[in-house]
């Protein structure tokens, strides 16, 4: 009975954790490019300037970058990224959640 519960757990844990991280990994992209537009709006203060410099820094838009320059230069001989598809995309979706928070937690600060 354990053999079949096992597996059963693990993938409605799976799909517990996909269903929280799917809505903010859909948000990610619009809120990152927020402190884009938030510099362009002008009379920062050095704080302002630079808390917006980082959210933008390590927003969406960078790391999607990266990944696709780390896509371009793997070989086809060269080694996997760690984990399955699908562990991959929950850290990035544990990333995107933890992004997400700090910012909505920035711009309610502003307020």
């Amino acid at each position: 009975m354990t053999d079949i519960t096992s597996p059963l757990k693990t993938e409605i844990g799976r799909i517990l954790a996909w269903s929280l991280a799917l809505p903010v990994l859909c948000a990610w992209p619009f809120l990152s490019a927020m402190p884009l537009f938030s510099l362009w709006g002008g009379g920062h203060s050095v704080l302002s300037f630079s808390i917006d410099a980082v959210m933008l820094l390590f927003g969406f838009w960078p790391v999607v970058a990266l990944l696709c320059v780390g896509a371009l230069l793997r070989v086809e001989g060269g080694q996997p990224l760690g984990g399955t598809r699908g562990e991959r995309g929950l850290w990035l979706g544990a990333y995107a959640t933890v992004w997400t928070g700090l910012y909505v937690i920035v711009a309610f600060a502003r307020t």
